[in-house]
């Protein structure tokens, strides 16, 4: 009977310092992967073309990050998109030199995979003689 017993209060302590150990992380907020896009918003066709993504995670620059892919499409022709990519400069930033041939509205779409996190904003860029119109696209962002 003394055995069980204590068996018993033994099992009850060692879960109840279990439970405390597991709890301990729970009042941390993890950081965000950020991803701010940024580049011109009208453009001539065969213009030189920068656009930026600078790449944070909570306020630290990400300069190692695991996949970073620019997706540029002409609005209403995603099927025809091209995955590019960037040239990487310091403290997290991330560059696309590219120049459109045709006049239109274009998405970019950079594609970002860091610090377990994936994130995925877009913008857009008027080329040549094309209206300003908004795009069910435009200045999305999407974090997964």
């Amino acid at each position: 009977m003394r055995k069980m017993l204590g068996m018993i209060l033994m099992l009850l302590l060692l879960s109840a310092c279990g439970n405390s150990a597991a709890n301990s992380g729970k009042g941390e907020v993890p950081e965000l992967l950020e991803v701010k896009l940024t580049g011109p918003e009208q453009v001539e066709k065969n213009e030189s073309v920068i656009v930026k993504a600078a790449v944070t995670y909570g306020d630290t620059p990400v300069d190692d990050a695991d996949e970073v892919q620019f997706e540029v499409w002409k609005d209403g022709d995603k099927d025809n998109s091209k995955m590019i990519q960037p040239k990487k400069e310091n403290k997290g930033v991330y560059e696309l030199h590219t120049a459109f041939k045709k006049d239109g509205l274009y998405i970019i779409q950079v594609h970002v995979t860091a610090k377990q996190q994936h994130n995925m904003p877009k913008t857009n860029i008027h080329v040549g003689d094309v209206k300003k119109e908004s795009s069910s696209t435009e200045e999305e962002t999407s974090h997964h």
